[in-house]
Protein backbone atom coordinates (compact mmCIF):
# COMPACT_ATOMS: atom_id res chain seq x y z
CA UNK A 1 0.00 0.00 0.00
CA UNK A 2 2.80 2.54 1.06
CA UNK A 3 4.51 1.69 -2.28
CA UNK A 4 1.63 2.72 -4.43
CA UNK A 5 1.32 5.82 -2.44
CA UNK A 6 4.67 6.67 -2.71
CA UNK A 7 4.19 6.02 -6.86
CA UNK A 8 1.19 8.23 -7.07
CA UNK A 9 3.39 10.69 -5.54
CA UNK A 10 5.86 10.70 -7.97
CA UNK A 11 2.91 10.54 -10.93
CA UNK A 12 1.42 13.84 -9.26
CA UNK A 13 5.02 15.22 -9.35
CA UNK A 14 6.07 14.43 -13.02
CA UNK A 15 2.64 16.00 -13.88
CA UNK A 16 3.05 19.05 -12.25
CA UNK A 17 6.74 19.81 -13.78
CA UNK A 18 4.51 19.29 -17.22
CA UNK A 19 2.31 21.79 -16.66
CA UNK A 20 2.33 25.12 -18.73
CA UNK A 21 0.36 28.14 -18.86
CA UNK A 22 -0.86 29.29 -22.17
CA UNK A 23 -1.89 32.49 -22.70
CA UNK A 24 -5.90 32.90 -23.75
CA UNK A 25 -6.18 34.22 -26.88
CA UNK A 26 -7.91 37.58 -25.60
CA UNK A 27 -4.99 38.23 -23.70
CA UNK A 28 -2.66 38.15 -26.71
CA UNK A 29 -4.74 39.22 -29.63
CA UNK A 30 -7.46 42.15 -29.53
CA UNK A 31 -11.05 40.31 -30.36
CA UNK A 32 -14.42 42.57 -31.61
CA UNK A 33 -17.08 42.74 -28.52
CA UNK A 34 -20.31 43.14 -30.12
CA UNK A 35 -23.75 43.42 -28.28
CA UNK A 36 -27.25 43.76 -29.58
CA UNK A 37 -31.09 43.19 -28.33
CA UNK A 38 -33.54 43.23 -30.94
CA UNK A 39 -37.16 43.15 -30.57
CA UNK A 40 -40.26 44.27 -31.86
CA UNK A 41 -40.96 48.29 -31.79
CA UNK A 42 -37.82 48.67 -30.03
CA UNK A 43 -34.81 50.77 -31.88
CA UNK A 44 -32.09 48.66 -33.25
CA UNK A 45 -28.69 49.75 -31.57
CA UNK A 46 -25.46 47.61 -32.10
CA UNK A 47 -22.22 47.85 -29.35
CA UNK A 48 -18.99 47.26 -30.57
CA UNK A 49 -15.61 47.59 -29.07
CA UNK A 50 -12.47 45.28 -28.21
CA UNK A 51 -10.98 43.32 -25.40
CA UNK A 52 -7.40 44.77 -23.97
CA UNK A 53 -4.77 43.26 -22.68
CA UNK A 54 -2.57 44.69 -19.98
CA UNK A 55 -0.28 46.29 -22.58
CA UNK A 56 -3.10 48.10 -24.42
CA UNK A 57 -4.34 51.60 -24.22
CA UNK A 58 -8.30 51.94 -24.10
CA UNK A 59 -9.71 53.69 -27.00
CA UNK A 60 -12.86 55.06 -27.37
CA UNK A 61 -13.17 54.19 -31.35
CA UNK A 62 -11.10 51.15 -31.59
CA UNK A 63 -12.73 49.76 -35.09
CA UNK A 64 -12.79 53.50 -36.81
CA UNK A 65 -13.56 51.79 -39.76
CA UNK A 66 -16.13 49.80 -39.03
CA UNK A 67 -19.30 49.54 -40.90
CA UNK A 68 -22.11 47.36 -39.20
CA UNK A 69 -25.01 46.06 -41.44
CA UNK A 70 -28.26 44.14 -40.46
CA UNK A 71 -30.82 42.20 -42.29
CA UNK A 72 -34.24 40.36 -42.26
CA UNK A 73 -35.23 37.50 -44.15
CA UNK A 74 -35.12 39.48 -47.43
CA UNK A 75 -31.17 39.70 -47.06
CA UNK A 76 -31.27 43.40 -47.85
CA UNK A 77 -28.44 44.24 -45.74
CA UNK A 78 -28.73 48.22 -44.19
CA UNK A 79 -26.45 49.87 -43.06
CA UNK A 80 -26.39 51.41 -39.74
CA UNK A 81 -24.86 55.00 -38.49
CA UNK A 82 -22.35 55.35 -35.89
CA UNK A 83 -24.39 57.57 -33.00
CA UNK A 84 -21.20 59.72 -32.77
CA UNK A 85 -17.76 60.29 -34.19
CA UNK A 86 -16.04 58.95 -31.19
CA UNK A 87 -18.49 56.78 -29.53
CA UNK A 88 -19.15 52.95 -30.22
CA UNK A 89 -22.96 52.65 -30.85
CA UNK A 90 -24.70 51.88 -34.23
CA UNK A 91 -28.40 52.80 -34.77
CA UNK A 92 -30.52 52.60 -37.36
CA UNK A 93 -30.92 56.55 -37.81
CA UNK A 94 -33.77 56.55 -40.72
CA UNK A 95 -35.78 54.18 -38.48
CA UNK A 96 -36.99 52.18 -41.04
CA UNK A 97 -35.34 49.36 -40.22
CA UNK A 98 -38.41 46.72 -38.92
CA UNK A 99 -38.35 43.72 -36.25
CA UNK A 100 -41.09 41.23 -36.36
CA UNK A 101 -42.29 38.01 -34.82
CA UNK A 102 -40.67 34.87 -36.10
CA UNK A 103 -38.57 36.19 -38.40
CA UNK A 104 -34.42 35.47 -38.44
CA UNK A 105 -32.22 38.43 -38.72
CA UNK A 106 -28.71 38.52 -39.17
CA UNK A 107 -25.98 41.29 -38.11
CA UNK A 108 -22.62 41.51 -40.17
CA UNK A 109 -19.92 43.70 -39.32
CA UNK A 110 -16.93 44.94 -41.63
CA UNK A 111 -13.57 45.58 -40.20
CA UNK A 112 -9.79 45.99 -41.73
CA UNK A 113 -8.73 42.39 -41.35
CA UNK A 114 -12.02 40.23 -40.75
CA UNK A 115 -16.18 40.23 -40.88
CA UNK A 116 -18.22 39.54 -37.59
CA UNK A 117 -21.53 38.08 -38.43
CA UNK A 118 -24.39 36.64 -36.30
CA UNK A 119 -27.95 35.43 -36.44
CA UNK A 120 -30.44 35.61 -34.16
CA UNK A 121 -34.76 34.57 -34.74
CA UNK A 122 -37.18 36.29 -33.03
CA UNK A 123 -39.94 33.66 -31.28
CA UNK A 124 -42.98 33.23 -33.15
CA UNK A 125 -45.08 32.60 -30.72
CA UNK A 126 -44.04 34.77 -27.27
CA UNK A 127 -45.73 34.45 -23.93
CA UNK A 128 -49.05 35.49 -23.22
CA UNK A 129 -50.56 37.65 -20.18
CA UNK A 130 -53.76 35.35 -19.26
CA UNK A 131 -54.57 36.73 -15.45
CA UNK A 132 -53.05 39.19 -13.66
CA UNK A 133 -53.88 40.57 -9.70
CA UNK A 134 -51.84 42.84 -7.63
CA UNK A 135 -52.49 44.05 -4.25
CA UNK A 136 -52.19 46.76 -2.22
CA UNK A 137 -50.52 46.31 0.84
CA UNK A 138 -50.56 48.95 3.90
CA UNK A 139 -47.68 47.70 5.47
CA UNK A 140 -44.90 48.36 2.80
CA UNK A 141 -46.24 51.80 1.80
CA UNK A 142 -43.74 53.79 3.36
CA UNK A 143 -40.85 50.96 2.12
CA UNK A 144 -39.22 51.75 -0.91
CA UNK A 145 -36.39 50.50 -2.76
CA UNK A 146 -34.29 51.26 -5.74
CA UNK A 147 -34.13 49.75 -8.95
CA UNK A 148 -32.10 49.97 -12.40
CA UNK A 149 -34.19 51.60 -15.12
CA UNK A 150 -32.19 52.46 -18.18
CA UNK A 151 -29.17 52.73 -16.00
CA UNK A 152 -30.56 55.15 -13.99
CA UNK A 153 -32.21 53.80 -10.45
CA UNK A 154 -35.87 54.73 -9.67
CA UNK A 155 -37.41 54.29 -6.69
CA UNK A 156 -40.32 51.69 -6.94
CA UNK A 157 -42.26 49.90 -3.99
CA UNK A 158 -43.58 45.95 -4.09
CA UNK A 159 -46.65 44.82 -3.92
CA UNK A 160 -47.89 40.93 -4.09
CA UNK A 161 -48.00 39.88 -7.86
CA UNK A 162 -49.81 36.82 -9.01
CA UNK A 163 -49.65 35.93 -13.11
CA UNK A 164 -51.25 33.19 -14.87
CA UNK A 165 -49.62 32.94 -18.65
CA UNK A 166 -49.80 31.13 -21.69
CA UNK A 167 -46.11 30.37 -22.59
CA UNK A 168 -44.71 28.61 -25.98
CA UNK A 169 -43.95 24.95 -25.69
CA UNK A 170 -40.05 25.71 -26.30
CA UNK A 171 -38.78 24.98 -22.98
CA UNK A 172 -35.22 26.85 -23.71
CA UNK A 173 -37.02 30.47 -23.97
CA UNK A 174 -36.64 32.52 -20.91
CA UNK A 175 -39.13 35.43 -19.27
CA UNK A 176 -39.00 38.34 -17.47
CA UNK A 177 -41.59 40.35 -15.88
CA UNK A 178 -41.88 44.11 -15.62
CA UNK A 179 -43.83 47.21 -14.65
CA UNK A 180 -41.40 49.59 -16.36
CA UNK A 181 -40.13 50.14 -20.26
CA UNK A 182 -36.40 49.94 -20.17
CA UNK A 183 -35.70 48.29 -16.86
CA UNK A 184 -33.08 45.57 -16.84
CA UNK A 185 -33.98 42.42 -17.63
CA UNK A 186 -34.18 39.57 -15.33
CA UNK A 187 -35.53 35.80 -15.15
CA UNK A 188 -38.27 35.02 -13.33
CA UNK A 189 -39.25 31.51 -12.86
CA UNK A 190 -42.74 30.41 -14.05
CA UNK A 191 -43.67 26.93 -13.23
CA UNK A 192 -46.99 25.71 -14.95
CA UNK A 193 -48.07 28.93 -16.42
CA UNK A 194 -47.83 30.54 -12.96
CA UNK A 195 -45.35 33.00 -11.33
CA UNK A 196 -46.09 34.95 -8.18
CA UNK A 197 -43.97 37.06 -5.73
CA UNK A 198 -44.54 39.45 -2.54
CA UNK A 199 -42.50 42.05 -3.64
CA UNK A 200 -43.14 42.96 -7.15
CA UNK A 201 -41.58 46.42 -7.95
CA UNK A 202 -44.58 48.77 -8.62
CA UNK A 203 -44.55 52.44 -9.72
CA UNK A 204 -44.42 54.93 -6.72
CA UNK A 205 -47.25 56.99 -6.09
CA UNK A 206 -49.31 54.55 -8.81
CA UNK A 207 -52.93 52.67 -8.76
CA UNK A 208 -51.71 51.48 -12.25
CA UNK A 209 -49.43 50.61 -14.20
CA UNK A 210 -48.53 48.44 -17.37
CA UNK A 211 -47.56 45.18 -16.99
CA UNK A 212 -44.98 43.65 -19.70
CA UNK A 213 -44.05 39.76 -19.95
CA UNK A 214 -40.64 39.31 -22.17
CA UNK A 215 -40.23 36.15 -24.20
CA UNK A 216 -36.34 36.01 -24.37
CA UNK A 217 -34.51 33.82 -26.79
CA UNK A 218 -32.60 30.67 -25.93
CA UNK A 219 -28.90 32.60 -26.44
CA UNK A 220 -30.30 35.84 -24.24
CA UNK A 221 -31.80 33.48 -21.41
CA UNK A 222 -28.22 31.31 -21.45
CA UNK A 223 -26.23 34.71 -20.88
CA UNK A 224 -28.70 36.30 -18.26
CA UNK A 225 -28.56 32.77 -16.36
CA UNK A 226 -24.11 33.21 -16.22
CA UNK A 227 -24.77 36.50 -14.98
CA UNK A 228 -27.18 35.44 -11.64
CA UNK A 229 -24.49 32.49 -11.19
CA UNK A 230 -21.64 35.29 -11.33
CA UNK A 231 -23.69 37.82 -9.03
CA UNK A 232 -24.06 34.63 -6.46
CA UNK A 233 -20.52 33.40 -6.34
CA UNK A 234 -17.54 34.48 -4.67
CA UNK A 235 -14.91 34.53 -7.33
CA UNK A 236 -12.28 35.94 -5.04
CA UNK A 237 -9.02 35.37 -7.15
CA UNK A 238 -10.28 33.43 -9.96
CA UNK A 239 -9.43 34.63 -13.52
CA UNK A 240 -12.96 34.88 -14.62
CA UNK A 241 -13.38 38.08 -13.11
CA UNK A 242 -10.69 39.36 -15.46
CA UNK A 243 -11.89 37.59 -18.69
CA UNK A 244 -15.67 38.73 -17.94
CA UNK A 245 -14.17 42.70 -17.70
CA UNK A 246 -12.17 41.83 -20.97
CA UNK A 247 -15.02 41.26 -22.67
CA UNK A 248 -16.85 43.98 -21.48
CA UNK A 249 -19.22 41.85 -19.56
CA UNK A 250 -19.91 39.11 -22.25
CA UNK A 251 -19.10 35.83 -21.42
CA UNK A 252 -16.72 33.91 -24.22
CA UNK A 253 -18.95 30.56 -23.15
CA UNK A 254 -22.06 31.93 -24.04
CA UNK A 255 -20.85 33.93 -27.97
CA UNK A 256 -22.85 33.85 -30.55
CA UNK A 257 -20.81 36.22 -32.78
CA UNK A 258 -18.62 34.41 -34.67
CA UNK A 259 -15.15 36.06 -35.78
CA UNK A 260 -15.51 37.97 -32.22
CA UNK A 261 -17.17 37.43 -28.86
CA UNK A 262 -20.72 38.90 -27.38
CA UNK A 263 -24.61 38.28 -27.81
CA UNK A 264 -26.75 39.01 -30.39
CA UNK A 265 -30.30 38.74 -29.69
CA UNK A 266 -33.80 39.05 -29.27
CA UNK A 267 -37.29 39.27 -27.17
CA UNK A 268 -40.27 39.76 -27.41
CA UNK A 269 -43.54 41.72 -25.49
CA UNK A 270 -46.90 41.16 -24.29
CA UNK A 271 -48.47 44.02 -21.94
CA UNK A 272 -51.21 44.46 -20.16
CA UNK A 273 -52.88 47.26 -18.18
CA UNK A 274 -52.63 46.78 -14.00
CA UNK A 275 -54.67 47.86 -11.74
CA UNK A 276 -53.94 47.70 -7.98
CA UNK A 277 -56.48 45.97 -5.93
CA UNK A 278 -57.19 47.79 -2.72
CA UNK A 279 -55.05 51.13 -3.90
CA UNK A 280 -56.32 53.64 -1.27
CA UNK A 281 -58.01 56.69 -3.14
CA UNK A 282 -55.68 60.30 -3.59
CA UNK A 283 -57.00 63.50 -1.75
Amino acid sequence: MKNTIYFLFLILIASCENVHTVDAPWDTASIPVVFSIISPNAPVQVYLNKTYNSAEVVEKNPYPEATVFICGPDSNWNELTRLKEDTCVFVDATHTFTVEKGKTYSLKIELKNKTVHSQTTLPTVPGKIVEVTCTYKPEVENTSYSISINNKWVKVIGFPINLKCKLPTDKYYGYDLTAFANSDIRLIPVIDNKYSTLDFACPLDSSAFTLRLHTLDPNYKRYLLEGEIIEMEDFGGNPILAIIQKFGGVLPQFSNIENGVGLFSCYVTDSIRVNIINYPQQN
